[in-house]
């Protein structure tokens, strides 16, 4: 099967009724979380079995909860995607909203990644596969990335969209508050190191690095181009909000801003900022003194 046969199965191509042919039908939508959370509700309880069962058990026990716990994480990634889309854009909540069909090269991806694990799986010596360290440094970067992606995502509430906006909305706001205080694309920078992650997770030597070259290379285009984006939307809060976050994507650049729009953004932003006047210290008190900026 092709991955354009794959793509239309995943688009419901060919569905005659209205609720399985449209994007926000409950029948697609419906059906997709129901086998998103058959998914994930077999693989975790094949975890929880695999835990209580010793290695001698079950034959390649390392390798099944390996699977298992990338298969969890996979399923549990794109049911939050759609959750929170639920929760903050219910206008806009589609089957399109879990994410299952991004693109053919989301597609393409999962299945190398895949055929990798169980290619080499089959290969190599099960010592030779599984690395206990790698595994695990994997499992912390997908927890990390899965972090700040949820985060992101909640912390923008109605802001949030999977789709960069071409034209502003007069209901959107510019979120600097939360993760957004540190990173400007919490966001991607969750979802670039949760991609990394999976497949240090898998012990997948090929696909880790195909991975992080392929995300990379698509925030290089899209961050700029959003960032752009953004400072025509807020010319006078989004260049001083550049200055002070980072982006956290290795080798990933931001949009060029002149550096006198960026201090013009700066100088306007410290003005705007409110003056708190400092209260009398506990000696001035005492001494029944007043603070002079408070005359």
């Amino acid at each position: 099967m092709s991955i354009a046969k794959i793509q239309a199965v995943l688009d419901f191509e060919g569905w005659e009724s209205p609720q399985f042919r449209a994007k926000s039908g409950l029948g697609r939508v419906g059906l997709a979380g129901f086998l998103l959370g058959c998914v994930f509700g077999i693989h975790l309880g094949l975890i929880g079995i695999l835990a209580l069962i010793s290695n001698d058990a079950i034959p390649h026990r390392g390798l099944l909860l390996q699977w298992s716990v990338y298969v969890v994480a996979l399923s549990g990634f794109h049911f939050s995607e759609f959750l929170v889309t639920a929760l903050y854009k219910p206008d806009s909540v589609s089957y399109d909203s879990y994410v299952i069909n991004h693109s053919p090269a989301y597609t393409l991806a999962a299945l190398a990644s895949w055929t990798e694990f169980w290619v080499e799986s089959a290969m190599l010596a099960r010592p030779t596969k599984f690395r206990a360290p790698v595994f695990a440094f994997g499992m912390a970067l997908v927890a990390m990335g899965q972090f700040f992606r949820s985060a992101a995502m909640w912390t923008c509430k109605s802001n949030f969209n999977h789709i960069i906006m071409e034209e502003r909305d007069q209901n959107h706001r510019l979120v600097t508050s939360g993760v957004y205080g540190y990173l400007r694309h919490p966001s991607y920078f969750g979802w670039f190191w949760w991609c990394v992650g999976t497949q240090l997770l898998l012990c997948n030597p090929i696909c880790t690095v195909l991975y992080a070259l392929a995300a990379r290379d698509f925030f290089r285009k899209r961050v700029p181009y959003e960032e752009a984006t953004l400072v025509r939307f807020y010319p006078n809060e989004y260049p001083a909000y550049i200055a002070r976050t980072r982006i956290g994507i290795p080798f990933v650049r931001g949009a060029q801003i002149p550096a006198e729009m960026i201090a013009a953004s700066v100088a306007a932003a410290a003005a705007a900022a409110p003056r708190v006047a400092p209260t009398a210290s506990p000696p001035e008190r005492a001494a029944g003194v007043r603070s002079s900026k408070l005359d």
